[in-house]
C-alpha cells in the first residue's frame, strides 16, 4: 500500500475512525530545582536548606515534579544541622558565661597589672591597688573575686615596703604565685 492510496472503509457495524494514533506520552517532569537547592543548602546554610525542602516537599511527588526524596533528604539533614548547631552555640555560650575568663574583674584586673608593671612607683603602685579593688568588685566569680583582692593585698604590702623600706620575707615569691593564679583564671589555655 502506497501512501496515496486510501485505506479501506471498515466493515459494517465498525465505527469509522480515521488513522488514528496514539496521543504523545505526557511531557515529563524535570527534578524540581527547590529540591536540589533546599539539599545543597542544607549543608552549607542548614536552616535555609531545611525551609527550601520543606516548601519542595509540597511542590513534589506524584503528579507534580521530581525530587521529593531530594527534598525528604533536604528537610532531615537540614533539622539535623541546625539542631546541632543551636546546642553548640548554646553550649558555647554556657561556657563563656560560666567562663573565668571573660569575667569583668579578669579583664579589668589583667588590664591593672599589666599597666602597673610599666611604671614601679608609689603612686602607679596605689593606682594599681585601687584598680584590683574596682576589679575585685566587678567579678562575678568568687575565685576571681579572691584573686583581685588577694593581687590588691600583695600590692598594697610592696607599696608599704616601698614607703618603708621593709621588704617583707617572701613578698615576692608570693606575688609571682598569686599573678600565677590569676593567669590560670583568666587566660585561655593556661
Amino acid at each position: 500500500m502506497s501512501l496515496n492510496e486510501q485505506v479501506p472503509p471498515p466493515p459494517p457495524g465498525q465505527p469509522q475512525y480515521p488513522n488514528f494514533q496514539a496521543p504523545p506520552p505526557p511531557p515529563q517532569q524535570g527534578t524540581s530545582g527547590l529540591a536540589i537547592a533546599g539539599l545543597i543548602f542544607a549543608f552549607v546554610a542548614p536552616l535555609i536548606g531545611f525551609i527550601l525542602s520543606f516548601i519542595a516537599i509540597f511542590k513534589t511527588g506524584p503528579g507534580k515534579a521530581k525530587g521529593r526524596g531530594l527534598a525528604v533528604a533536604g528537610t532531615i539533614i537540614g533539622g539535623l544541622f541546625t539542631v546541632i548547631i543551636v546546642v553548640i552555640i548554646v553550649a558555647a555560650g554556657l561556657f563563656v558565661s560560666n567562663s573565668t575568663v571573660a569575667d569583668p574583674g579578669c579583664v579589668d584586673g589583667k588590664a591593672a597589672i599589666i599597666k602597673g608593671a610599666e611604671k614601679v612607683d608609689a603612686a602607679s603602685l596605689q593606682t594599681t591597688v585601687d584598680e584590683l579593688k574596682a576589679a575585685a568588685a566587678k567579678a562575678k566569680h568568687d575565685e576571681v573575686r579572691d584573686a583581685m583582692n588577694t593581687m590588691a593585698d600583695d600590692y598594697s604590702q610592696l607599696l608599704n615596703a616601698i614607703k618603708t623600706g621593709n621588704m617583707p620575707d617572701n613578698l615576692e615569691a608570693k606575688i609571682s604565685t598569686d599573678v600565677d593564679k590569676v593567669d590560670s583564671l583568666c587566660t585561655i589555655g593556661s
